[in-house]
């Protein structure tokens, strides 16, 4: 359970460090698994096989010079990771910042970046890139496989920009930062004048490996270059609360697997988007995966 000060500090911020929730035992499987995963390769499952939704590099070629590997729904191709999505102390953290009782997964994304030439995550937010679902899904919860820090990668927040409304095309004339040296030098943008925070301050946000790390979905964050010896693999895992309904004017992945009408409750979307917390309470792991 998060404390209240927790949460007012998520709320001033728009994202917050919720501490250790994964066991080494977990880590274990987890690591393993998307070890097997990333050996096997985007083309390396058979028909029929789970597998995930995608699998690919952010640079938008088969294999760039530094490239930052994208798995999306992982939890959709092995059971560690379909576990994961409905760890209670991840699940309950997300139904206290966004105050939901009923909350579903909306997707998940691994990202690796590789040690020494891993790529950057330029500064974006997420919810201008989620436009089939309304209103925006508020909280998502990332957790590292390996320490994040600093010279391998992890990830910056501006504190209080969450509430400084969707800034994505101003983000976009900012991808000349990918360096852990140049990362923060955030330029031409003022804040709104009634704003709690008025200070474009990027700062970084190291996480451990078990750690889970909140962000809210407008919240400015990106990570420069990995070119440290050490890989930095983590998960973000995206949730919807009960409110989020379909937009069928827009596009995105996920959006082959919603067979609604618009302005549909997502609710109804079906099995790629499982309900996880229901009446304020984590709905916990199905019977089938605790086997």
């Amino acid at each position: 359970m998060l404390t209240q000060v927790q949460i007012d500090k998520f709320h001033r911020n728009g994202f917050l460090n919720g501490g250790r929730v994964l066991s080494d035992e977990e880590l274990g499987e987890l690591s393993d698994t998307l070890d097997e995963i990333l050996t096997k390769g985007p083309d390396g499952f058979v028909p029929g096989e789970a597998q995930p939704v995608s699998f690919r590099d952010l640079a938008g070629v088969s294999v760039s010079e530094h490239p930052v590997w994208q798995i999306v729904n992982i939890w959709e191709a092995a059971p560690a990771w379909e576990r994961l999505i409905y760890h209670p102390a991840v699940v309950r953290g997300i139904s206290q910042l966004t105050g939901h009782a009923d909350l579903q997964v909306w997707h998940d994304q691994i990202q690796y970046k590789p040690a020494r030439y891993g790529g950057s995550t330029h500064w974006h937010q997420d919810a201008p890139l989620w436009p089939i679902i309304k209103p925006m899904t508020p909280v998502s919860a990332w957790i590292p496989l390996d320490d994040a820090t600093e010279d391998n990668g992890c990830m910056w927040m501006v504190p209080g920009s969450h509430k400084w409304g969707n800034q994505i095309a101003f983000l976009r004339t900012q991808g000349n930062l990918s360096l852990l040296e140049n990362f923060k030098d955030l330029q031409g943008f003022t804040p709104p004048a009634d704003a709690e925070i008025r200070e474009v301050e990027a700062r970084p946000c190291p996480v451990m490996r078990g750690e889970v790390s909140f962000h809210h979905s407008l919240t400015w964050h990106g990570s420069p270059f990995n070119q440290s010896h050490r890989p930095r693999r983590a998960i973000a895992i995206h949730y919807m609360t009960g409110a989020a309904r379909f937009d069928q004017s827009g596009e995105h992945l996920m959006k082959q697997f919603v067979a609604l009408p618009d302005d549909a409750p997502m609710a109804a979307a079906g099995r790629h988007f499982p309900v996880v917390c229901r009446d304020g309470e984590p709905v916990g792991v199905p019977a089938r995966l605790r086997a």
